[in-house]
């Protein structure tokens, strides 16, 4: 009935009765248990950092080398790429799904660029030119028609 209710956001009837049978027997903590078994050690916030400051440095680096350089393992370079950093490779350079950290950093730098320009007292700020992107229309008086260009 629950399933019918909230569909895939629910619980299977089986987990639900795993649960029940817990909570039956004492248990009082929501959050999960610590499982057996070894822990992830290599997608860790550290390494996570050094990947993106390999890729900030040379965008042509392949995952295999970024392995090689951390001790990890392709799979979770891969992971660390495409997964929390959201990348993906087109023409061997890793370029963002989403506006990713590489994109920020250009235009942080495009920003501080600018407002230092301005803050120098220079005719920066006159010299810009804003556009909305609408239809300029061109009057060709030889043919006397209107051209949209």
């Amino acid at each position: 009935m629950v399933q019918k209710a909230y569909g895939d956001s629910s619980m299977s009837p089986t987990q639900a009765y795993e649960w029940y049978k817990s909570f039956k027997e004492g248990r009082e903590v929501i959050k999960d248990l610590p499982r057996s078994g070894r822990p992830s050690t290599s997608n860790t916030e550290k390494n996570v950092a050094k990947i993106k400051k390999f890729v900030l440095e040379d965008r042509r680096m392949t995952e295999r080398e970024s392995a090689r350089n951390l001790n990890i393992s392709n799979g979770s370079v891969h992971h660390i790429l495409h997964n929390i950093l959201g990348m993906r490779r087109v023409a061997a350079r890793p370029v963002p799904k989403h506006l990713d950290f590489l994109q920020k950093e250009y235009r942080k730098n495009v920003c501080e660029e600018m407002i230092f320009e301005h803050g120098n007292g220079s005719t920066f700020m006159k010299r810009i030119i804003i556009d909305d992107e609408t239809w300029v229309y061109e009057y060709d008086v030889e043919t006397s028609q209107q051209s949209n260009e």
